[in-house]
């Protein structure tokens, strides 16, 4: 894959050629966004928003921003996994946080941030709505729901980088490979992973050696715990992977799922049974 640096990625310049620059389209009545913070707003506040919201489809491998350059777009995705990276001067590499639908892709900072802090970069092909973020500033002035919703969104992005230093500098490489599995399959909400699955890639997010990632793999498959083929990894037995994971997964999802977006769908179905 090629190194996300900005002015050094092919596929950032190929999806800027192809990109659907659409507006987004009214929503008809009953028809919820596929982004789940944007289902989750009040219709008044929605149409604030969609007003300047146009649709870009992005090729796997795109820059979505790049870190220390100018912060224009906010995005907001429709499906897939953005990643989010730090990246050091001479281009190595290391996944700070992720984001799916139930999130976005916005500052971390809540005002007055004109520079991007991490590099993000989108692991499948994927269906964004995207605002500048002049625009988006303006109607945070406006509307205390879309504020409150981004307010949370920056939340679970910190909270992502806070416990990502600690793992990594604490538990064990083949521990912090369960858990970044899991959280990419929670993110893509499946259990298949249809994403940039090489060795070599996931070895940049860990920051590690794609040999280590290699050995790993390999020892989860024969645990029975995933299945890793070319272009995708499906978890096979998620309740053996999370015990192989180290406890930041857990602890992580029970902070962060208080601040996510409920699936509107889901919450008016009446329990089981």
């Amino acid at each position: 894959m090629a190194n996300p640096r900005a002015g050094s990625n092919p596929y950032f310049e190929m999806t800027a050629a192809g990109s659907d620059r659409s507006r987004l389209p009214p929503l008809g009545a009953g028809r919820r966004h596929e982004n789940r913070v944007l289902a989750s707003l009040p219709p008044g506040d929605l149409a604030l928003l969609t007003r300047h919201l146009h649709v870009a489809t992005l090729q796997p491998g795109a820059v979505l921003q790049h870190q220390d350059h100018p912060l224009e777009h906010v995005y907001f995705p429709h499906e897939g996994l953005v990643s989010l990276l730090a990246i050091t001067p001479d281009g190595a590499t290391v996944e700070a946080a992720s984001v799916g639908r139930g999130g976005v892709v916005c500052p971390l900072q809540q005002s007055n941030q004109r520079h991007a802090f991490l590099t993000a970069v989108a692991q499948s092909a994927m269906r964004v709505s995207r605002i500048a973020a002049a625009q988006l500033e303006v109607v945070l002035n406006e509307s205390e729901a879309v504020e409150r919703a981004l307010r949370a969104c920056r939340e679970t992005l910190l909270l992502q980088l806070r416990q990502n230093l600690v793992c990594g500098g604490l538990h064990a490489v083949e521990q912090r490979l369960s858990r970044w599995l899991l959280e990419a399959a929670d993110r893509l909400e499946s259990d298949v992973l249809p994403i940039l699955a090489t060795q070599e890639h996931v070895a940049q997010r860990l920051g590690v050696r794609r040999t280590t990632v290699t050995l790993l793999a390999s020892r989860l498959q024969e645990a029975g715990a995933i299945r890793w083929g070319r272009s995708r990894v499906e978890i096979l037995d998620r309740a053996r992977l999370e015990r192989m994971a180290c406890s930041c997964y857990a602890g992580l999802r029970e902070r962060m799922t208080p601040l996510l977006p409920v699936d509107p769908v889901r919450a008016t179905q009446p329990p089981a049974g």
